[in-house]
């Protein structure tokens, strides 16, 4: 058994995990002869021995801020003392109960799966805390709280100190100094071993968080310390990336533009960017898209992390790879090309963009093939179905490699708009347009980042990170001036 450990940064990074668990607590229920999955991969299984049952929780690690868990208590299925509401009858008669902000009812979801009734249909107003709809219970060495940081319903993607609407959880250096000098003695000793204990041969970890905000710094620091402590595990980290100045200028086909606030937001990218990175053994940068909330983002991106993630625990073992494998496929003999640039989901009626680096303006080339047309350095295909795929045999060439796995099995709490049909393939590219966020990054610190002590450092790990996905000749003077 190979275990894999999700770590989860920021509540954006909850509901996506959350979603994901969800998926695999549907599969739990599999009546089928033969099991797609093995469930002990992601899942953590307590045998009760006399009732002769197994109960599972997630191997996660969830971070969010103060009340970020809505109304789910560390101990509430396991330990009601630590977890009031107005009838408190049974506290302990020996000490007062403090309440330190309101209480959060418990949602309607939540109720009918406590009393086993049918679940009400889930929409934006009632998915505003991902608790909201989570359908396994973890365990409590799971929730990780930030003590100082408390969650804003109005802004849940950026903590507010506590709660005096006065200052944010919006930048990288607050979020690293923030892990650095608080929680990383206490997170690793406690629940980060607890969680260790669990597994038997551990093979890596998902890491997911926010990157455009101070959990892109937390993120980072956590996973360099992480990295110390584990050096031979694997790491994927996804990266959710939100709109911008060059998400903008790519829609709309103008020049960037950047203000005080949108060159802060940059600011965080490039540097959580250049972390996670470096120490991760893939980097995939997720788009954000504006218009959805959380609930919808997890249900839009959980195909491509459930997708990928399959591959790793499918009882078939002609079929199942490990995470070292994924890697290494995609790096292609270059462990200096760990970012994915490109994941599409194919179906026959349509297909989804997930990253950001596809939405990113594009720069001048001396080829004289079109601007569009990276090179690819490495490919991946990942296939689901339920149905034995004859004409689908794993392709071994160079760059195109293809995985056959079991079909997407999605949960009730997805939203409906994007439940997907169970058959759909997920294409994985590792391509020169990564030369081009580079590029413009390196440009934006060159013009916007002038006494910070980390300018050069930055300019050089952009610098070494963009040549590591060249491919032909360039302009000397190629460079993003003329988006600026």
């Amino acid at each position: 058994m190979h275990e894999v450990i999700t770590i989860s940064v920021s509540q954006r990074a909850n509901h996506l995990a959350t979603q994901f668990f969800n998926c695999r607590e549907t599969l739990l229920y599999d009546n089928t002869k033969d099991k797609v999955n093995d469930p002990k991969i992601f899942l953590n299984p307590t045998i009760d021995r006399i009732s002769k049952t197994v109960s599972y929780s997630p191997r996660a690690l969830l971070w969010d801020a103060k009340t970020g868990n809505g109304s789910l208590g560390s101990y509430q299925y396991s330990d009601g003392s630590d977890y009031y509401f107005k009838n408190d009858d049974d506290k302990p008669s020996d000490g007062d109960l403090m309440q330190t902000h309101p209480v959060i009812p418990k949602s309607d979801y939540q109720r009918a799966l406590d009393a086993g009734l049918p679940e009400p249909k889930l929409n934006n107003s009632n998915t505003k805390y991902w608790s909201d709809y989570a359908r396994l219970i973890y365990q409590p060495s799971s929730f990780n709280i930030l003590r100082d940081w408390y969650h804003d319903t109005d802004n849940p993607n950026r903590p507010d100190f506590k709660s005096l609407k006065d200052r944010r959880f919006d930048k990288f250096i607050i979020g690293e100094e923030e892990f650095k000098s608080n929680y990383l003695v206490d997170f690793f000793d406690t629940n980060l071993h607890h969680e260790l204990e669990q597994c038997d041969t551990l093979q890596g970890f998902n890491i997911i968080t926010d990157i455009d905000n101070g959990w892109g710094g937390f993120s980072s620091a956590l996973l360099v310390e992480l990295r110390n402590e584990l050096p031979k595990n694997t790491y994927f980290s996804w990266a959710f990336h939100e709109s911008d100045p060059y998400t903008v200028s790519y829609t709309r086909n103008t020049k960037v533009q950047f203000n005080k606030k949108t060159a802060e937001q940059i600011s965080n990218k490039i540097r959580a960017t250049t972390s996670l990175s470096q120490e991760s053994d893939l980097f995939i940068p997720v788009y954000s898209d504006p218009e959805y909330s959380n609930w919808e983002i997890g249900s839009l991106v959980c195909p491509l992390f459930d997708g990928l993630n399959s591959v790793l625990d499918g009882t078939d073992t002609e079929k199942r790879r490990n995470m070292q494998y994924l890697s290494e496929l995609l790096q292609n003999g270059d462990n200096n090309r760990k970012i994915i640039s490109s994941a599409n989901m194919i179906r026959k009626d349509r297909i989804i963009d997930y990253l950001y680096y596809s939405r990113f303006p594009t720069q001048s080339r001396k080829s004289s093939s079109a601007v569009s047309e990276f090179h690819v350095f490495s490919k991946c295909n990942i296939s689901r179905s339920n149905k034995e795929m004859k004409d689908n045999a794993e392709i071994k060439n160079v760059t195109n490699k293809q995985i056959n796995t079991y079909g997407y099995k999605f949960a009730d709490t997805v939203s409906d708009q994007f439940k997907e049909d169970s058959n759909y393939k997920l294409c994985l590219t590792s391509d020169e347009r990564c030369r081009n966020v580079f590029k413009e990054y390196g440009d934006f610190v060159s013009k916007y980042i002038k006494y910070d002590d980390d300018r050069e450092d930055m300019k050089n790990s952009l610098e070494n990170t963009a040549s590591a996905y060249e491919f032909g000749w360039y302009d000397d003077s190629d460079s993003g001036d003329d988006n600026y």
